[in-house]
């Protein structure tokens, strides 16, 4: 009995079947396609989720510590703290 072989892409069809978000590479870029043609020497990817997140200082008696904030995830890691400065800009990170 002759085994089929498997399409090189054939686990990131079933994820845009099964509804993910597939990115095709073109160049150095990633961009969405709503309809993907699975060429054999394409680069493609389930879409990352991104995040956005920054880095604080606070103080808590005579202790300082560092907290990070992710955005739009409801409140900060600051605790009981005194806030002092953010120490760092908004960062984003594929996850």
């Amino acid at each position: 009995m002759n085994k089929k072989t498997k399409h090189k892409h054939a686990a990131l069809i079933h994820a845009w079947a099964n509804g993910e978000i597939i990115e095709f590479k073109s160049g150095s870029k990633w961009n969405i396609t709503g309809n993907p043609c699975w060429a054999e020497d394409g680069e493609y990817r389930i879409k990352p989720e991104v995040i956005r997140y920054r880095t604080g200082l606070y103080k808590n008696g005579n202790y300082y510590y560092v907290f990070s904030e992710i955005e739009n995830n409801g409140g900060s890691g600051g605790g009981n703290g005194v806030f002092i400065k953010w120490l760092t800009d908004w960062i984003e990170v594929e996850v």
